[in-house]
């Protein structure tokens, strides 16, 4: 599995009540890097994965303009069905899994495609990511920590054979051991599966270690941009998002 190449041009989405929530947002991701998405509450963080994602539509909003281009394929203003079967696939902040059923039927909900034997070794594989999803199979989604849940959504998303993950605050609400864990995990999913990632995140220390470039936002813009290692040494950066003077 290779990873996908995103291209925003001049994003606007807005909704329902008139409000801008990304205006004007560009930027590009080649196949296999992961883009850290950084700004604070209201920045318009989330409505940019969404209006990548196509789940814009559930918030009353719109893609007003831009373009969404994934691998020179135009799929601006495209369902969540229709981007997931491009390979482009949300791991939104909540809602991530159902939480009355089991653990084995939050992965046998996902509409997987292709042949019986590829979807068998598929499952294999991401449950080797995950052991925790055998161990725990017959529970309720909803009796799992919060780490675990988060990792379950991760993996139901891996179940639809993603070139594209957006993935947002997966770190919320988690302890920093889970945290550790999440973002391990992550990792393992770029080395080896080489899946692009675009990750809207606060615990920026955790974040930095995949990331190879980062954008903060304000105000639906982007505001700053660079690579990982120039962000976290920006002043202004550290002083914000790190805590850190000079």
């Amino acid at each position: 599995m290779s990873g996908a190449t995103l291209n925003v041009t001049d994003l606007r989405v807005v909704y329902r009540d008139g409000s801008v929530a990304v205006d004007g947002v560009s930027l590009t991701v080649g196949a296999g890097k992961v883009c850290l998405i950084l700004g604070a509450n209201g920045a318009g963080k989330t409505s940019l994965l969404r209006g990548i994602g196509g789940f814009w539509q559930s918030e009353h909003g719109r893609v007003q303009r831009g373009t969404v281009v994934v691998d020179g394929r135009d799929l601006t203003g495209r369902s969540p069905r229709a981007l997931a079967k491009a390979g482009v696939v949300l791991v939104p902040e909540d809602n991530k899994v159902f939480k009355t059923l089991t653990v084995e039927e939050n992965l046998r909900a996902v509409p997987m495609t292709g042949p019986a034997a590829a979807r068998r070794a598929l499952r294999d594989e991401v449950i080797a990511l995950f052991p925790f999803l055998a161990e725990r199979s017959r529970l309720p989604a909803g009796q799992l920590s919060g780490g675990e849940r988060q990792m379950l959504g991760i993996a139901r998303a891996l179940l639809l054979r993603p070139r594209l993950m957006l993935i947002d605050e997966a770190s919320l609400g988690l302890s920093p051991i889970a945290v550790e864990t999440v973002f391990s995990r992550l990792k393992l999913i770029i080395d080896e599966w080489h899946t692009t990632m675009v990750i809207v995140e606060q615990n920026i220390r955790a974040a930095l270690g995949i990331a190879q470039i980062a954008h903060v936002m304000e105000g639906g813009r982007i505001v700053l941009s660079g690579t990982a290692e120039q962000i976290v040494n920006d002043e202004r950066v550290r002083r914000a998002y790190l805590g850190l003077e000079g």
